[in-house]
């Protein structure tokens, strides 16, 4: 039977402080490094079906364990019926006092959405702070967003799994996404082909239309034909400069904290440090 939390701040505080008793007698985490109180999908507000909902466990079961990076995603009907006010306060939160995350820093990824307040927010500790960056976390929010807009979140949530796994990937390959490495869009020939199409279909109109309106002129022996007597006459005479040479230095540019690229940092309720950003749709 899938586990709930409703409310489900209070009840992982609760877990929490069980789990403290019980803390001389046993290590903090378990052999994996996951501390495994609750299951990585939480859907408190009702979005998913019973077979997505099991699905997507499995998919964050299977890169959490693979990736050794905690990868959980959380639903809330809204801010005001958990008693809290803040995205950011309640995903660090929620992090935090459920033990999420693996081995001695917590690295891990949680994703909240409150579907009434429609938003979502993005909390990274330890190593998840170095692989998602402010930029890149935008950047994930923009993927989501559309279909969480259209109410599908299980192919949000499919999104957010996919891209997490290509975020870890390529921060532990040296290069996580950031202002200056944002993930490409994949190319298609495909887009080619029908821009090609397109183009000649236009220039074949276009042409078409001005050689009919050309059905009555006719081509002249000399320059001075295509000249109406008469029409021309000099009034006036001046010396105009047609180039001049401006030397000019572009204004440095004043960069801001996005700009810069990296992860803001800030220290959540339990003096946990956590990383994120967020969102609406």
């Amino acid at each position: 039977m899938k586990k709930t939390v409703t409310p489900l701040r209070s009840l992982c505080a609760a877990l929490a402080a069980l789990v403290l008793l019980v803390a001389l007698a046993a290590p903090a985490f378990a052999a994996d490094g996951f501390a495994d109180l609750y299951y990585r999908m939480n859907d408190s507000a009702e979005v998913l079906t019973e077979d997505e909902g099991g699905e997507l466990e499995a998919s964050l079961e299977e890169l959490s364990v693979r990736q050794s990076f905690d990868v959980i995603i959380a639903t809330i009907d809204s801010l005001e019926s958990e008693g809290c006010t803040s995205m950011e306060e309640y995903a660090d939160d929620l992090y935090d006092y459920c033990q999420f995350g693996y081995g001695e820093n917590r690295d891990g990824v949680l994703l909240l959405i409150s579907t009434g307040d429609r938003k979502w927010h993005i909390s990274t500790c330890g190593y998840g702070i170095t692989a998602f960056t402010d930029a890149g976390i935008q950047y994930l929010g923009e993927q989501m967003t559309p279909d969480m807009a259209d109410g599908d979140y299980a192919a949000a949530f499919r999104t957010f799994i996919q891209w997490t796994d290509a975020y870890v990937t390529a921060a532990r390959e040296g290069h996580p996404y950031d202002v200056d490495n944002m993930p490409k869009e994949p190319f298609s020939i495909v887009y080619l082909g029908v821009a090609l199409v397109i183009g000649l279909i236009t220039a074949l109109i276009v042409t078409g239309v001005m050689k009919s309106r050309l059905k009555s002129v006719a081509p002249q022996r000399d320059a001075t034909d295509y000249i109406r007597q008469g029409s021309m006459k000099l009034t006036n005479q001046r010396d105009l400069y047609l180039y001049r040479e401006v030397h000019r230095t572009e204004r440095p540019k004043e960069s801001s904290s996005s700009d810069s690229g990296g992860s803001s940092t800030h220290t959540s309720s339990s003096g946990s440090t956590h990383g994120g950003g967020g969102g609406s749709f």
